[in-house]
């Protein structure tokens, strides 16, 4: 019998909620609205608005995997599992793009497209991948920790790579990295959250909307006294943790069971992989989308709307099509998994049995 994991239908809506927010940041940032809007247009408002409160997802889909993480072994098929939808959509992007001539075939590009990982085609792809290599020694850290030495662990880890590069970031120490360092201490916190799960009486949705709010207002106040800064807070900022921690919670206390949002949450990744891909960043916002032309126009709210849907729905249906390809694929590709899966077994003189149950019924 072929045992199924069931997801938490509102933790999968969380992950939609958040790569429409990734998106939204998306629109904003590599559409030029943060770059070149002032104070002196109300569209200007409106892009700070959605990035002081789209900000956090980042930080919350790593919150997600340290909850989550925490009490699950490492998992080689998994890697590779997301290795290869990285893979297919950094051969399929660029094969297009090449194809039509809209990109360089050069020894660098083919290098990116052939190393997306290494090279950081996508950053988050990176970054997730490294972070999740190194979650069999956190969980091993952080599991034989009591309560108070993991509460004193966020705590040291919260004063180094959140309080100090809030107020001193142009020290190079916090600078470098600080990525990594972050996604570290956001897994800490989900694991927290996870294994001592902690009852707050809070509704946690009106510190998200206060917060978003600060952070909402110290942007547009830095912008005014700084034109050329375009955005006062990074994902390690004081006010962009304690949102995103607000929203995981508000998240975590409901309950929602419901197959198709746990369906469309499967495709999210493929989503990010699609509209973050730098080839299609190149085109999408300028001569796709046209961001530049509702700068200033007072359809742009409406623009921004519209294209964020139509973003998500395509992407939506080109990874479904990816799944279903995959499906039909899957009897040749999961051999090979298991034939790699013997060879690395073996020659770390490890015993199978785990490892072909594990692979066989996993689907």
């Amino acid at each position: 019998m072929i045992e199924k994991t069931i997801r938490d239908s509102n933790f999968e809506f969380l992950r939609i909620v958040l790569i429409i927010m990734i998106i939204c940041l998306h629109y904003i940032r590599h559409g030029g609205a943060l770059k070149y809007l002032n104070s002196s247009n109300f569209n200007f408002y409106i892009t700070y608005a959605f990035e002081s409160f789209s900000i956090i997802a980042v930080d919350c889909f790593i919150l997600i995997t340290g909850f989550f993480q925490i009490n699950k072994k490492y998992q080689f098929k998994k890697i590779v599992d997301l290795w290869t939808q990285v893979f297919f959509y950094s051969i399929l992007i660029s094969s297009i793009f090449w194809i039509i001539k809209l990109e360089p075939i050069t020894i660098g590009n083919i290098t990116r497209t052939l190393l997306p990982v290494i090279t950081i085609r996508w950053w988050f792809i990176t970054a997730y991948i490294t972070l999740y290599c190194l979650s069999p020694f956190l969980n091993a850290a952080l599991n034989s920790m009591d309560q108070n030495n993991h509460k004193k662990l966020l705590f040291a880890l919260t004063f180094f790579f959140v309080i100090l590069p809030t107020f001193c970031s142009s020290i190079v120490f916090f600078q470098d990295i600080y990525f990594l360092k972050n996604f570290i201490l956001l897994y800490s916190i989900g694991a927290y959250i996870k294994k001592y799960d902690i009852v707050y009486k809070i509704n946690f949705i009106y510190i998200y909307i206060l917060c978003c709010s600060f952070t909402f207002l110290i942007s547009v106040f830095i912008h005014t006294i700084n034109k050329n800064n375009l955005s006062s807070f990074n994902y390690n900022s004081i006010m962009v943790e304690l949102s995103a921690i607000c929203l995981f919670m508000f998240f975590k206390n409901i309950k929602i069971d419901s197959p198709k949002i746990n369906k469309v949450a499967a495709s999210v990744f493929g989503i990010y992989l699609i509209s973050d891909d730098p080839f299609v960043r190149k085109i999408l916002y300028s001569k796709i989308l046209h961001c530049a032309d509702y700068y200033y126009s007072p359809f742009f709210l409406l623009h921004m709307i519209i294209s964020l849907i139509g973003i998500f729905i395509f992407c939506l249906i080109t990874e479904t099509f990816r799944q279903q390809l995959f499906r039909i694929l899957h009897p040749i590709y999961n051999s090979l998994i298991m034939a790699i899966s013997h060879r690395l077994r073996i020659y770390n003189g490890l015993d199978l049995s785990d490892a072909e149950y594990n692979l066989k019924n996993k689907y």
